[in-house]
């Protein structure tokens, strides 16, 4: 009879602790607990009314937060953001593809402190031969302050210095010839004038208001040409002729 009597008071401890508890877990969890009742006899049974009554409820409940929760397909990234679609979308991309083409020419633009390659080539440019800067109509300043002007039969000294730029085989005797067109020669030239003022390796003679310089240059700076040349298979020529009025070019050929 005693242990009868403890097992009836825990039964009803635990259908107390289940009947407190029932419809918090059910409205807390969303649970579907089934209530207890006492039917006729006495006994205790599952309440099915409650129970229904829980699962509306719990339906109601779940409901609520189905339709609180943001829905997915909707709350799109900016960066995961569907590409448009219709009669503008071609449009729409070809404006976006715009704007990152001009994007990306800005950050690869240069700085303003760096040169550009078309500047450079108008500076040059000014320059005749691109040495040559002129100080007046027709008057030409080497980078070693020698001086192109007018005169000689061609009509200019330059004109006369371009005749020492190829052969003339048919010209009797030797005939002086530059390697390096123009541009090469009046180099060669500035080069013999900087070591004449040295007096390295260099002869020099006054013929009234001329001066005269030989300059032995250390290497080959053209050939010899003409007739004599032609006859002597034109040698290499390794010294400049240089004639000069004070910085005024008169003549210059290679010997």
């Amino acid at each position: 009879m005693g242990r009868k009597s403890a097992g009836g008071i825990a039964v009803v401890v635990l259908v107390a602790i289940y009947s407190f508890a029932q419809p918090q877990l059910n409205d807390r969890f969303g649970w579907n607990l089934p209530g207890l009742r006492q039917d006729g006899r006495g006994q205790i049974v599952l309440d099915d009314d409650k129970q229904k009554t829980a699962t509306s409820a719990s339906s109601t409940r779940r409901d609520r937060v189905d339709v609180s929760k943001p829905n997915d397909s909707n709350t799109a990234t900016v960066g995961n953001s569907p590409k448009p679609t219709g009669p503008l979308a071609g449009r729409m991309n070809s404006t976006a593809t715009s704007n990152k083409t001009q994007s990306g020419s800005t950050t690869s633009r240069g700085s303003p402190g760096e040169s550009k390659p078309s500047e450079v080539s108008s500076r040059d440019g000014d320059l005749l031969y691109g040495l040559l800067r002129e100080t007046s109509p027709k008057r030409y300043l080497s980078p070693a302050g020698l001086m192109y002007t007018p005169g000689s039969a061609e009509g200019h000294r330059l004109e006369h210095l371009r005749r020492h730029t190829k052969d003339d085989p048919n010209r009797p005797g030797s005939h002086g010839v530059f390697d390096g067109g123009m541009e090469g020669t009046l180099k060669t030239i500035d080069l013999a004038y900087e070591r004449a003022k040295k007096n390295q390796k260099t002869t020099k003679r006054v013929d009234d208001d001329r001066t005269i310089y030989t300059v032995d240059m250390g290497g080959r700076v053209g050939y010899v040409g003409g007739r004599t040349g032609q006859q002597r298979r034109n040698p290499m020529a390794r010294r400049v002729q240089l004639v000069l009025e004070g910085t005024r070019v008169i003549t210059a050929y290679p010997k």
